[in-house]
């Protein structure tokens, strides 16, 4: 299983891209994410586009988990985030194995 995180916006508008892949993972670290994704039913989680209204200082999130061919993604503001998909987004980036970028906006 493979989760990527795309954050974008704030005030400087970069973007971070946070990947991490459970083959590089110890087994129960693995276990934890494969539970943190089912936590947060990516598949039905909302989607929200576009810029936030008078709010240029939020993040919006996109989402990608990649799992035995099959592919979700899902998008949502900062705001929109519920406990579970937060949750996953905090486990993911404090993950030692990740793999992250930072590039310019757009």
């Amino acid at each position: 299983m493979k989760v990527s995180i795309v954050r974008g916006g704030g005030i400087a508008g970069l973007v971070t891209v946070t990947t991490v892949d459970s083959a590089s993972l110890a087994p129960e670290a693995a276990a934890e994410l494969r539970a943190g994704v089912e936590r947060a039913g990516l598949s039905g989680a909302p989607e929200r586009q576009g810029p936030p209204a008078g709010r240029p200082d939020r993040f919006d999130y996109e989402l990608t988990v990649e799992d035995g061919g099959r592919v979700l993604t899902t998008r949502a503001r900062e705001g929109d985030l519920s406990g579970p998909l937060r949750a996953l987004i905090s486990y993911v980036t404090s993950l030692p194995e990740r793999q992250e970028r930072v590039g310019p906006p757009g």
